[in-house]
């Protein structure tokens, strides 16, 4: 029986969830240049989540920097860019304001920073409630449900 990471391998190609473009930014690029995927890209309102996963030695405003400069790259390129947000495995746990302050950083870091107007969201671990729904209706953004995928640090 195959393994959920191999089919995500196999049949992911098309769809990225971007988690770490300031280490993966390269291969990233190479990639999207061949395959042309959908990129469901983390942003700086996720900065402890990148840090405490894939450890950090610059500032949240450093990260921004490098986020906002591979993404614009990819936008260049005319890569669709979505957002991908973190709240947690148990979302009820979160307090409506920091869910509300999460989606809506991650939003203005696409519309101000990169001058996209996201109209999709893919939650890490596919995990959001009725508050994350109630945020996303807000600002417009679909919410998009568990699919195959691959991660920009399988690229490595």
């Amino acid at each position: 029986m195959f393994r959920q990471h191999q089919l995500n391998k196999w049949f992911g190609k098309k769809i990225v969830h971007v988690e770490a473009p300031h280490i993966f930014g390269e291969k990233l690029v190479e990639h999207c240049k061949k395959y042309l995927p959908t990129c469901y890209c983390i942003c700086p309102s996720n900065y402890h989540y990148v840090s405490s996963v894939f450890g950090l030695g610059s500032y949240e405003t450093v990260l921004t920097d490098e986020f906002q400069e591979i993404y614009l790259i990819l936008k260049e390129m005319g890569i669709n860019l979505q957002l991908h947000v973190h709240i947690s495995m148990i979302p009820e746990n979160v307090s409506y304001e920091k869910k509300r302050a999460l989606i809506y950083r991650a939003y203005e870091f696409f519309t101000k920073e990169l001058g996209i107007v996201p109209t999709e969201i893919v939650f890490g671990w596919f995990e959001w409630d009725k508050d994350c729904e109630e945020i996303c209706k807000k600002l417009g953004l679909r919410i998009i449900d568990k699919h195959f995928h691959i991660y920009d640090w399988w690229l490595k």
